[in-house]
């Protein structure tokens, strides 16, 4: 008997990295996970590798910055399942560089799908998770809490998740609907790896990242998911509008060098 036994979770962004893992961790334990994903490869990849292990998985694709395309998947979910369990908020992008230098295009791109994509998935699926609770994880960072040079629209859509988590746990907790995010340190996904091939010292930037990190390695998409499999069980039934910190103890020392852009 798994956890989240019975329980339909959607995942965004849940064709690589942190996502996908939060995904299969949820299949493995019981869930049927839709794969809200972009990437219509990725998707189909992850769908394909959560039935192949004998889960429950359709892939739907989803621009979470667009709120027809969200409005659509939930529409799908609810045909396909007919109810919804849990949310995990999770795509975004990581789009960096210094402040003069950051074009308003970008700027826009980064809050719409790590900030409004957030807010349009809640919103699509609200009405459902009230019927009889539920639960909504939104994956911000540690980027909410600590200020990066170079990050300024990445920091406030991840600051912004944080406040937004917050509120959404206070409205929805009368429904029975709880709200938290889960804040990680740095994780090797693709992401992290298309970031560190952009730097100018990626060697100096590799040592640095495991250096902040107390447990001395970064963190893998198997620490976040099981994170929020326990976030969407009954196991943090009493648990809402808090920031649960998984860093390697990233954020509890002070940062004697800063990172390079």
């Amino acid at each position: 008997m798994g956890t989240l036994d019975g329980r339909v979770v959607i995942v965004t962004g849940a064709g690589s990295g942190i996502g996908r893992g939060i995904a299969h961790h949820a299949a493995r334990e019981g869930a049927s996970v839709v794969v809200a994903e972009v990437n219509a490869e990725n998707g189909a990849s992850s769908e394909k590798e959560m039935r192949d292990a004998g889960g429950t998985a359709t892939f739907v694709n989803t621009d979470v910055a667009d709120d027809s395309s969200v409005d659509a998947m939930v529409e799908r979910t609810l045909e396909t399942y007919g109810h919804i369990d849990g949310l995990v908020n999770n795509a975004g992008v990581d789009l960096e560089g210094e402040t003069t230098a950051f074009n308003t295009e970008t700027w826009r791109r980064v809050i719409d799908i790590n900030l409004a994509g957030v807010f349009f998935c809640a919103r699509a699926c609200l009405p459902t998770l009230r019927q009889k609770g539920g639960v909504i994880v939104n994956i911000a960072s540690v980027h909410a809490t600590h200020g990066f040079a170079g990050a300024a629209a990445y920091d406030a859509s991840k600051g912004g998740i944080v406040s937004m988590t917050r509120s959404l746990a206070i409205e929805n907790g009368p429904h029975g609907v709880r709200v938290n995010a889960i804040c990680p340190g740095y994780v090797d996904t693709p992401i992290w790896e298309h970031h560190l091939a952009q730097q100018p010292n990626p060697e100096r930037l590799e040592r640095l990242t495991r250096e902040h990190h107390p447990l001395r390695r970064r963190g893998t998409p198997k620490d976040i998911a099981q994170a929020a499999r326990f976030l969407l069980s009954d196991e943090a039934s009493w648990i809402t509008g808090t920031s649960l910190v998984v860093d390697g103890g990233m954020g509890a020392q002070f940062y004697e060098q800063s990172f390079e852009l």
